[in-house]
């Protein structure tokens, strides 16, 4: 999980690995780990049972010259930004950068719109105009919003990157 701080990535990796909503997470001091348990269903395969370590990297810039190390070797990544908060956009290009320069070719990172559920309805064309142009800016094909606190979307992320992490190995 990549991203400014306050965006919501400890949040969202709370969502995927327990299920629940926390609404008073921390700060992520450096970087934080996780462990998800999930099942990679196919029609046309048996389940694979897969462990995936979900690395919670701290946003804050007095954190970022740790942040290689762990990005190297990744099989998968989600960059976050705020959806509600414009400004968290602007600093994307840095964090793909980073990605970038620390992973192999071809290694997924996807774009996360965070906190849907505080978006204004009115935002949302806006919105898909800011997406539409970070997806170009940033050569990232796949985006999705989402929102912690309801669950839209993020089985459908986990779904997504999981496949396409097991595909790329």
């Amino acid at each position: 999980m990549l991203g400014d701080g306050g965006v919501g990535k400890t949040t969202f990796i709370e969502r995927i690995v327990t299920g629940k909503f926390n609404s008073s997470t921390k700060m992520t001091i450096g970087v934080d780990f996780q462990v998800l348990h999930r099942v990679l269903k196919s029609d046309d395969e048996d389940p694979m049972n897969l462990t995936i370590s979900v690395w919670d990297l701290g946003g804050e810039s007095q954190f970022r010259f740790i942040l290689p190390s762990y990005i190297t070797g990744a099989n998968g990544g989600l960059l976050m930004y705020d959806a509600s908060r414009y400004v968290t956009s602007t600093h994307l290009s840095e964090w793909v950068e980073l990605w970038r320069e620390n992973t192999k070719k071809g290694i997924p990172l996807f774009l996360l719109g965070s906190k849907l559920d505080k978006t204004q309805p009115g935002m949302m064309s806006i919105l898909e105009l800011e997406i539409h142009r970070l997806k170009n800016e940033l050569q990232l094909d796949t985006h999705f919003l989402v929102s912690s606190k309801t669950g839209d979307n993020i089985s459908e992320v986990l779904d997504k990157i999981t496949r396409e992490m097991v595909n790329s190995l």
